[in-house]
């Protein structure tokens, strides 16, 4: 909300803190949801404009600077974003294993692995947007280019690796690594049908993976 400079609110008393002390809490987090969100924008508008350019010009026609200015942003906050030109493409939430990873090991440690995991995943789903119109640019532009596809399968075990590492440090017993990519696995099969789903009936992705979840706890998708 705006505020008119003619009709400032009165100063308000501000607790001050002494050097080297962080705020309470409560005041920091304001701020650390606020800089999320613009952090989202921003990455939410260079992907868009990333699938534009490629639509125009072919990937091989784009460049990280022809992005940026699309995106209004400097080559420089692209690369806060994103690791890639292609990784702005396939607008990935996260962009490396151990982020996803470190995702996974910020869980409570007394939730137990498969609750934290799915929370990690519940939190992909939503971060994803639910924009028609973005979906079918990005499909078109999948289309144009098959080595995008390539790319996406890397990007996913990629992914899959970072949380196996970090699902392990959870559990204890035998076969921790085999538990640990087995239950990646089905997380994942899991994701992949929310997303062949909610791009089927145009659901909100986070919707259709909580319905998928249902399904499948349920023993209702195993017929």
């Amino acid at each position: 909300m705006s505020i008119d400079p003619q009709h400032e609110p009165p100063p308000q008393d501000v607790e001050e803190h002494a050097p080297g002390e962080h705020a309470p809490e409560q005041e920091r987090a304001p701020e650390q949801g606020l800089r999320a969100r613009k952090k989202r924008a921003s990455r939410l508008q260079t992907h868009r404009a990333a699938l534009q350019l490629v639509a125009e010009h072919g990937i091989g026609g784009v460049t990280v600077e022809m992005i940026a200015e699309r995106a209004g942003i400097s080559p420089r906050t692209f690369f806060n974003h994103w690791a890639t030109k292609e990784a702005a493409l396939l607008g990935v939430v996260f962009t490396d294993p151990d982020e996803i990873g470190d995702a996974l090991r910020a869980r409570p440690l007394d939730e137990p692995a498969p609750v934290a995991l799915r929370a990690v995943l519940r939190d992909w789903m939503a971060a994803m947007p639910h924009d028609q119109d973005l979906r079918d640019l990005r499909k078109r532009v999948m289309a144009k280019e098959p080595s995008l596809h390539a790319m996406n399968a890397g990007r996913t075990v990629q992914l899959q690796g970072g949380l196996v590492a970090a699902l392990e440090e959870r559990l204890s017993g035998e076969d921790v690594h085999a538990r640990a990519v087995i239950d990646v696995q089905i997380a994942f099969a899991l994701t992949r049908s929310a997303f062949i789903l909610s791009m089927a009936s145009g659901t909100p992705l986070d919707q259709e993976f909580e319905r998928v979840l249902e399904l499948f706890d349920t023993g209702a998708a195993l017929v």
